[in-house]
């Protein structure tokens, strides 16, 4: 009985991985490509942001040049997260990783580390970045421009988590590409 107990205690302990349909699309206009993947509970979509458009939105915004042509050497996505469930879901960009091709495990640079970063320059901007983690409730979504530190057009694969219910679920996207420089 002891071992029955053991056993479901411990797989109760293991985190979820869920094989998720990844729908890729390339606009034949721009070129650019967009990954979505949608479970029962959470969605994630990423789209391909040219160093061009970095450029021009946070110039937009009245950023020195500085700040703009740093943020514009990353691979920068458009990101949409959603809560498709009846529960509160959970996600922490800092659990994500991106591996590329030489088996190379990468960080997702944080809204925090972009926002400490430029408050040390005296900018004071804090918006456009996806948050570095949020809880969302049924019908609950966010969205905004997540950051790697890869050059453009280089490819990878994402490794994102999200939480329900006090368990950890895992998913991935294979091949994702950064967009290449205009």
């Amino acid at each position: 009985m002891a071992r029955i107990i053991l056993c479901i205690f411990s797989l109760s302990l293991v985190p979820l991985f869920v094989w998720a349909d990844v729908d890729k699309q390339v606009n034949p206009t721009s070129g650019l490509a967009k990954w979505k993947t949608s479970g029962e509970d959470f969605s994630l979509e990423l789209v391909q942001v040219s160093p061009d458009y970095v450029r021009a939105v946070f110039s937009a915004r009245g950023l020195p040049a500085d700040v703009v042509e740093n943020i514009s050497h990353y691979c920068v996505f458009g990101t949409i997260v959603k809560n498709r469930s009846n529960h509160p879901v959970s996600y922490r960009l800092a659990n994500w990783r991106v591996v590329t091709g030489d088996g190379v495990e990468h960080k997702l640079k944080l809204k925090s580390e972009w926002i400490n970063e430029w408050s040390a320059k005296g900018v004071g901007f804090r918006w456009l970045l996806l948050a570095d983690g949020q809880t969302f409730d049924e019908g609950d979504w966010i969205q905004g421009f997540t950051t790697l530190g890869l050059t453009p057009g280089s490819t990878f694969d994402l490794y994102y988590s999200w939480g329900r219910q006090g368990k950890t679920v895992h998913g991935e996207i294979k091949g994702m590409q950064c967009a290449p420089v205009n």
